[in-house]
């Protein structure tokens, strides 16, 4: 049987409604993307759609197979078309050509697991990991976002800010608990990051996730702005003791990376 070629998701260009559908596919791939599933209710809470618009919105991008049903029935998650997409946008960074070599070192001589991540808005996005040989699995995996205020990579980046950027940054910042030890306080933060910017290292002390601890360094641009965070992530019972071998390793590979995309600060 031949397989039926995929519902457009666009009217005919030129249309009066292109544009609207346009904006309101690529807020409702967004919104999944966001929370991983969600439901027609979902979208049309999030979204403020009528009920009968977010019924055809996620027919037609199921159709087109931007979305498909979990095994939960009426639940959507995203589809199969979306991952070529994501994984272009991923392999054309730079730093993607760059960094997945010195990561993989790292953790080899670190033996624990290695994360880069990438700043989107008040959250770090994590775009690579490398286990270790000794390495325990973490809960964060590829796509999986973390605060700024309490990850060793957002803190990391938000030090190798300038400080007038930071000054102007930090009282917008959302900042986010996901722990007892998360700091959410601002001036604690700033306190912090002045703290990271002198060590040069930041460190997560199970603020993220309660029995896991990381020390992270910020990766710098041609420019020497912060684009990018690496962490090294451990056990919080062994990572403390290792600090001695692990930062400088943590530090060289940020550094190696960071003269590779033109960085000479």
């Amino acid at each position: 049987m031949t397989a039926s070629a995929p519902v457009p998701l666009l009217p005919a260009p030129g249309t009066r409604t292109e544009q609207g559908v346009l904006e309101r596919g690529l807020a409702a791939l967004q919104f999944v993307a966001e929370r991983g599933e969600v439901t027609a209710t979902g979208l049309v809470q999030g979204l403020q759609l009528g009920r009968s618009s977010a019924y055809r919105l996620l027919d037609r991008l199921r159709s087109s197979g931007y979305l498909q049903e979990s095994s939960v029935p009426g639940v959507f998650r995203l589809g199969p078309r979306v991952l070529p997409i994501g994984l272009a946008a991923l392999n054309q960074l730079d730093i993607m050509d760059i960094a997945p070599a010195h990561l993989m070192a790292l953790a080899k001589a670190a033996g624990e697991t290695v994360n880069l991540a990438v700043p989107l808005n008040d959250e770090m996005i994590y775009v690579y990991q490398a286990e270790g040989p000794g390495g325990v699995k973490v809960t964060a995996h590829l796509g999986t976002r973390r605060p700024l205020n309490c990850s060793s990579l957002g803190k990391a980046y938000l030090a190798a800010l300038s400080r007038e950027e930071l000054d102007e940054r930090l009282p917008q910042l959302t900042a986010v608990a996901l722990t007892v030890n998360s700091v959410v306080d601002i001036a604690a933060l700033r306190t912090e990051l002045d703290a990271t910017r002198a060590r040069r290292y930041s460190i997560d002390a199970e603020e993220v996730e309660a029995g896991v601890s990381c020390v992270g360094a910020a990766i710098r641009d041609s420019t020497g702005r912060p684009v990018a965070a690496i962490s090294v992530a451990g056990p919080a019972e062994r990572m403390p003791g290792k600090h001695e071998t692990v930062v400088p390793l943590v530090l060289e590979a940020a550094e190696q990376i960071s003269r590779r995309m033109g960085c000479r600060t």
